[in-house]
């Protein structure tokens, strides 16, 4: 009889095993770029269960930018995804209907590289000097506002299009004085400049007065109408993940690269220490991780304004909404 309960014991619990599984709702997450440092949080979430406590299977996809990112979010090939806010306002201006519904970095990352010893040590110090730039990054978009914000006279720089893939190497060869880039990058950076013995160093832009929201959760405005509770399960759960991996960086690292092996563990690591600095502020600390401030969205549209065709019917409440997070201490 005690050999009957424990097989129909068995039997019902993984029928019940099962039936969970089959309830757990299918979502798909798009990322900005390739995974890396930045994604941490996305892929605790997974690994650690906090997706799967939120009753979610969740396919993470790699992204090819925030603009195509947007696209896929904006007609539903993707339930949630990371994009920038300057992005978000384009798109709309562009008849997306997207919205940023958590923060990542609440400082922004635009930087200039530039290697140590070689006369650059102000940004004045740039001109009569190049500069390497992708042609479509958001940072060369903003370089008329940083040149204005730090006494530089942009006239005198020359700007060369280089492709993403080859800044750290022509830094590092000396072809190009400086590299526009994201302070994300200069754990790389800084890997390429010591193998020909040098160092790296960089003007921040947001230490000169350029500063506004960056990467952040997406969501469309019909998810956000029809699925509500799938979004904010998606939002709560991610901003877990990450408020997690700020506690525990090892730990983070790890469950990263058990889902992307073929990236480097260290280098990944140094890429979420900087993330981190970019997380923690007077801001999140006071309101949670992912806390997105109405002012300073206000400030992000203004600023876009500045270097691209917004659409003027565009009200801020367009841009964001934190309906759908709760606070998430960072600590």
């Amino acid at each position: 009889m005690r050999t009957v309960r424990t097989l129909l014991l068995g039997l019902l619990t993984a029928a019940i095993a099962v039936s969970t599984a089959w309830a757990q709702d299918k979502a798909t997450f798009a990322l900005n770029w390739i995974p890396s440092g930045n994604h941490f949080g996305v892929f605790v979430a997974k690994e650690r269960g906090f997706f799967r406590g939120a009753d979610l299977d969740v396919d993470i996809q790699r992204g090819y930018g925030s603009g195509d990112t947007l696209k896929r979010v904006a007609i539903g090939t993707a339930d949630i995804g990371i994009a920038d806010a300057a992005s978000v306002i384009i798109g709309r201006t562009n008849g997306l209907k997207v919205k940023q519904i958590a923060s990542i970095f609440d400082t922004a990352f635009d930087c200039i590289f530039f290697l140590e010893n070689n006369g650059i040590t102000q940004p004045k110090d740039l001109e009569g000097r190049s500069l390497g730039a992708a042609p479509s990054e958001t940072t060369v978009n903003i370089l008329p506002i940083f040149a204005a914000k730090a006494g530089v006279d942009l006239k005198k720089i020359s700007i060369l299009s280089i492709s993403p893939s080859a800044k750290y190497a022509s830094l590092a060869a000396k072809t190009v004085d400086s590299i526009v880039g994201s302070t994300v990058e200069e754990p790389a950076n800084q890997n390429a400049a010591q193998k020909i013995g040098s160092k790296i160093n960089r003007f921040r832009f947001s230490d000169y007065g350029v500063d506004y929201y960056s990467i952040g959760l997406v969501a469309s405005d019909q998810m956000l109408a029809k699925r509500p509770d799938l979004v904010r399960r998606l939002a709560v759960s991610t901003m877990q993940g990450y408020a997690w991996s700020i506690q525990h960086p090892g730990e983070a690292a790890d469950a990263f690269a058990k889902s992307v092996p073929e990236s480097s563990r260290d280098l990944m690591l140094a890429q979420w220490k900087v993330t981190v600095g970019h997380m923690i502020t007077e801001r999140t600390r006071s309101n949670g991780v992912g806390w997105i401030d109405r002012a300073r969205m206000i400030s992000t549209l203004e600023l876009t304004k500045t270097y691209q065709n917004v659409d003027p019917a565009i009200r801020v409440e367009d841009l964001y909404t934190m309906e759908y997070l709760p606070k998430i201490p960072v600590n």
